[in-house]
């Protein structure tokens, strides 16, 4: 029996609501003279985004008391369009200062990508739980919008990448989040062999992802890839990468321990429809909350046997009506290139961290004037600037080509 998607109409994509929200030295102990204290925030889509908030089991309150946080809304009414990323306190969400025409993107986008991730709860999207518009009283307007976040502080990440498949100016103005340099694709330098099941859950849900991007027309979106390497004390590190194995050792023999990367992150909160009007929270008054819990059902024992391995695996990667983010936490081994001539390939054992993200930008009247500027100078094909059917096929065909299948039929991870 096909599942009844509830549908986000035009009217409640339309609508908005407005707070303002007020901080004093009732909620904030010390509060230097400077400190702006009272802002006008907007919510737009209020009822639409509430559903996807259902979705992933968040508690409305808890939502608005993580982004109302004094710290964050300075922060964000100082921030630049683009380059800053906030973490809320209590590190659940990640919030991008955007354009206004993003957020227009966003809402006019919003039906079909909440139908899309309703229908695909495996897909590699970033959650998108909010978009809003704050303004300190007597300052100017910053539009955002709130996202899952997949860096949690507990997880450190080794590398961090930010790819679209495309080299060409991808190395200037790069971002700081959570202190790691987020690089790009001319500074890409891996492959990743994943179990063969997991590379077909990867590529197939990317053509799932890209052909909605591409019928609403969206390009210029990225694949955030987190790499964290296992720790090992065999060999030092390597421009911040710590090998675990010689270039001797062929991809197909992934160490059988592996099966400890396989635990799913859960969102733990249930989910509330208590309309939240306004929000004057303390530093106190915010919840720190654990989103990141384990998942210790039988089928992670089960992974330990080796002969009930591929019908768990299938499980985790064909089930698209778990609500585990089913990017999280995949296992490889990580090949890096050579890097000059006579250095030998290095090999990795790594769990992988994966999103698209930043799912803003149309094909507008600006892009296509910056596409045909920028083919006057560059190859078509190797500038991000394209059309959305271009971006979504050259972007598919990248995937495919970093994430590859071991070779063996060894189940052992």
């Amino acid at each position: 029996m096909a599942r009844f998607t509830r549908q986000i109409s035009a009217m409640e994509v339309r609508a908005t609501q407005k707070n303002r929200v007020r901080y004093s030295s009732k909620h904030i102990k010390h509060l230097p003279s400077c400190t702006i204290t009272e802002f006008d925030l907007k919510d737009y889509s209020p009822l639409g985004f509430r559903l996807i908030q259902e979705l992933e089991d968040i508690d409305p309150d808890d939502y608005m008391h993580s982004i109302c946080n004094d710290e964050t809304l300075n922060k964000l009414s100082s921030g630049k369009i683009g380059n800053v990323f906030l973490v809320s306190n209590d590190d659940r969400f990640l919030i991008k200062i955007l354009r206004k025409s993003e957020i227009k993107v966003i809402l006019e986008t919003l039906p079909g990508y909440y139908r899309h991730i309703h229908n695909h709860r495996s897909s590699l999207f970033s959650r998108i739980y909010g978009a809003h518009v704050v303004k300190p009283v007597g300052g100017v307007k910053t539009y955002f919008a709130v996202m899952s976040n997949m860096l949690h502080s507990k997880v450190f990440m080794n590398k961090l990448y930010d790819l679209k498949g495309s080299p060409k100016g991808r190395t200037n103005k790069k971002i700081e989040l959570r202190n790691n340099t987020v690089f790009k694709d001319i500074d890409f330098d891996f492959c990743f062999y994943v179990d063969p099941l997991a590379r077909q859950r990867i590529i197939k849900q990317t053509k799932l992802d890209c052909d909605l991007l591409e019928e609403q027309g969206i390009m210029d979106y990225s694949l955030l890839v987190g790499l964290q390497v296992k720790e090992s004390s065999s060999q030092g590190s390597v421009n911040g990468v710590n090998p675990v194995y010689g270039s001797f050792t062929p991809p197909c023999s992934l160490k059988s321990d592996s099966t400890n990367s396989l635990k799913t992150a859960l969102n733990s909160p249930d989910s509330s429809f208590t309309t939240f009007y306004s929000c004057p929270p303390s530093r106190e008054s915010v919840e720190s909350e654990n989103s990141m819990t384990s998942n210790s059902t039988s089928s992670e024992t089960n992974l330990i046997n080796r002969q009930s391995k591929l019908a768990t695996l299938s499980d985790l990667f064909v089930n698209s009506c778990s609500s585990t983010n089913f990017g999280m936490k995949i296992p490889a081994r990580a090949r890096r290139e050579k890097r000059a001539a006579g250095e030998e390939e290095e090999w990795y054992d790594v769990v992988l961290y994966l999103g698209i993200v930043d799912t803003f930008q149309d094909y507008g009247m600006k892009k296509r004037i910056e596409h045909c500027y920028k083919t006057i100078q560059h190859n078509s094909n190797s500038i991000s600037t394209v059309h959305p059917k271009i971006y979504s096929s050259r972007f598919q065909e990248f995937v495919s080509n970093i994430f590859l299948p071991r070779e063996d039929g060894d189940l052992s991870l």
